[in-house]
């Protein structure tokens, strides 16, 4: 039978509750990725797992810290009885090294101010009356120019402490990668889920689910998070370009790869490297790129051809927003070319209206107008804005959401597929997803969705915001809202989630005894409406949904 993941976190009254569950996921990860590991790395993990207690609950402390060097007066942690024995244990595994070279920046960060003061003077050097900390690193830094990195023993014969290196943290980096699926989550997930602030939905996890299939496919990952890294720090795209490892079949990695393409062409667009910009862009398969790409055409392309392109690229997008924003570069082109009969002309005229609200402190202007419309009509006021439709779409979805397709789901704590927001989402769920969706046309759809919000309420979910979808708004929202309503509304937002998931209308409105609803846009003074929230409001009101737009100013203190 397959393993379903079903982890649980350590009680935070353990002491070591941080180990238990650093202990879990390297059984996790021996258990379900054993093969993506070389077997150096394999025996290290079973060692660990088979030192003292106190030992591994002091690599356990070093491993969630930030950096790779420890001073020996820093590890010291109540609950571990003998750090000196946990230190030669780990020592002796090469989970540590002691006596790392180490470089003037990393000196600089181990040391405090009166021991920068001590080491340089103990050097000979004449250091200034005034001495702050930030005057050591460029006289630690021409010690190094001249000698290279040193051990603490040379940098500073007398100190007090000793320094040292963290080995394995590639290993475990590696680990968090397989486990979380990404390296910002981190074992303070454990945490949050013991609290009790979160609760997960459990998923089937088969071995043909797994995201990464082989150990290249995670090499790849470490290197496309290290290419980040470098552009990050260093500032440099054409470095972070030259270090991007080669396009992976893996076809979520391909997509990780032209995410990390897409911020290195967005840096050398800024920073003026307009040539290796375009040509990032031009090679890039996300939809964003194309646009990119032909906005700095505008500027060296004729009109004329600027027609050609974006005709040819209105035809390959299937974002809407995407469509949105060609269309516009489309527009100006005509303009130039004086080619006004290509101009679109837009026949719907958004209904508006304007309200006087005195302002209160501290109070959102979608709350104020949604309290104003139910002071003065029978109507039930929402202030739902993303978290109706999205929520509905959730839990009538629900099992298509979570289940387990390769590189959907990498352990236990997480609130929806890694691939939500992919452009292949619904594609790889086209299926799936049209048996939920027919529900809405035999009308079964409204008891699965109750029976949904009943077993699921409070279990984390991208799509669902718990805190807003109450039982009387989803009450009142099946009994009034069309099911025919639901469908086109459900169909636009999984043409594009990542997009269409925001810019829905602030409030929703009912009527009991009229059996009607209007979805109200609210504008405060100075604001104005937003692409995705345009894009909203038009395909609303082309499907039927009643919908407006409320501008609101602020009225003088009563």
């Amino acid at each position: 039978m397959p393993a379903t993941i079903q982890i649980t976190p350590a009680a935070l009254d353990d002491p070591l509750y941080y180990l238990r569950n650093l202990q879990t996921v390297i059984r996790w990860v021996l258990e379900h990725h054993h093969d993506l590991l070389i077997d150096k790395e394999n025996a290290s993990l079973s060692q660990l797992l088979s030192l003292p207690e106190a030992s591994q609950a002091l690599l356990a402390r070093m491993i969630m810290r930030k950096g790779e060097y420890f001073r020996s007066d820093a590890l010291g942690y109540q609950e571990i009885p003998c750090t000196e024995a946990a230190l030669t244990d780990l020592l002796y595994g090469e989970f540590l090294a002691d006596k790392p070279l180490l470089t003037a920046a990393e000196l600089f960060r181990l040391c405090r101010v009166a021991e920068l003061r001590a080491l340089l003077s103990a050097r000979d050097n004449s250091l200034p009356a005034r001495f702050k900390k930030s005057d050591g690193l460029a006289f630690l830094q021409v010690i190094e120019h001249r000698e290279g990195p040193l051990p603490l023993s040379v940098w500073w014969p007398q100190a007090e402490f000793s320094v040292f290196a963290l080995c394995c943290q590639p290993l475990f980096d590696r680990l968090r990668a397989m486990f979380f699926g990404n390296l910002y989550q981190d074992w303070s997930e454990f945490v949050l889920t013991e609290l009790g602030h979160q609760r997960y939905e459990p998923v089937r996890f088969l071995p043909s689910s797994r995201a990464f299939s082989c150990r290249e496919d995670v090499d790849t990952y470490l290197a496309l998070a290290a290419s980040q890294q470098i552009m990050e720090e260093s500032g440099d795209g054409r470095l972070a370009l030259a270090s991007l490892p080669p396009l992976s079949d893996n076809e979520w990695l391909a997509y990780r790869r032209d995410k990390v393409l897409y911020q290195i062409a967005q840096h050398e667009e800024r920073h003026g490297d307009v040539d290796l910009a375009l040509s990032l862009y031009r090679s890039n398969a996300r939809e964003e790129a194309m646009v990119r790409a032909l906005r700095l055409l505008e500027k060296t392309e004729s009109p004329a051809q600027m027609l050609i392109e974006v005709e040819a690229a209105i035809q390959r997008s299937q974002q809407p927003l995407t469509h949105l924003h060609l269309q516009r570069i489309f527009h100006r082109a005509a303009r130039k070319t004086q080619q006004k009969e290509l101009i679109e002309k837009r026949a719907f005229t958004m209904p508006t209206s304007s309200v006087e609200i005195q302002a209160l402190p501290e109070q959102r202007v979608e709350r104020l107008a949604a309290d104003y419309l139910q002071s003065r009509n029978t109507v039930e006021v929402f202030y739902t804005e993303n978290a109706l439709f999205p929520g509905l779409l959730a839990l009538l979805c629900w099992p298509v959401l979570f289940e387990a397709l390769p590189g959907a789901f990498f352990n236990p704590f997480q609130s929806g597929p890694a691939d939500l927001f992919r452009p292949d989402f619904v594609r790889r769920r086209k299926a799936a997803l049209a048996v939920r969706l027919a529900t809405l046309d035999d009308g079964s759809y409204q008891q699965e969705i109750r029976s949904t919000w009943q077993e699921k309420y409070g279990t984390a979910c991208s799509l669902v915001q718990w805190s807003v979808l109450s039982e009387d708004l989803l009450d009142i929202a099946l009994n009034i809202i069309p099911a025919a309503h639901l469908k086109q509304i459900f169909t636009h937002l999984l043409a594009d989630l990542r997009h269409h998931r925001s810019g829905l209308p602030d409030l929703s409105a009912f009527n009991r005894k009229q059996g009607s609803y209007e979805l109200i846009e609210i504008k405060g003074p100075g604001d104005r409406l937003q692409d995705h929230q345009t894009l909203w409001l038009e395909n609303l009101a082309n499907m039927g949904v009643p919908v407006s737009v409320m501008h609101v100013r602020y009225g003088a203190p009563a």
